[in-house]
């Protein structure tokens, strides 16, 4: 091989370098919006955030740190809750409220 065909060689192949290098896929970010997060795990935003905020299955954080505003998710809580959630384990349920009982005694 005479040295114009292999640097022929090399430049094609860093033509198909530079073309895979340019149709690639952006990363994933490491924090998402609500939005995002919600896409990410496959769920509706208004199911998401009651998932989130409602049950505390997922952790968020706010970054105003009030308690409206945005909230964002790191990828890493979201891997982990599909995790737990193709295991079929739940999260620990909060403590609800108590109901009084509505039994009726006849003695």
């Amino acid at each position: 091989m005479d040295i114009d065909s292999r640097l022929a060689a090399i430049e094609e192949t860093q033509n198909k370098i530079l073309r895979l290098l340019a149709n690639r896929a952006p990363p994933e970010p490491s924090v998402m919006t609500l939005k995002q997060a919600a896409e990410y795990v496959g769920f509706s935003p208004d199911h998401f955030r009651r998932l989130a905020v409602e049950q505390r299955s997922i952790p968020f954080s706010r970054p105003s740190g009030q308690q409206k505003g945005k909230l964002l998710f790191r990828r890493s809580d979201l891997d982990k809750f599909l995790d737990t959630s193709a295991m079929g384990e739940t999260a620990p349920k909060q403590p609800g409220r108590k109901r009084k009982s509505k039994d009726i005694h006849l003695w």
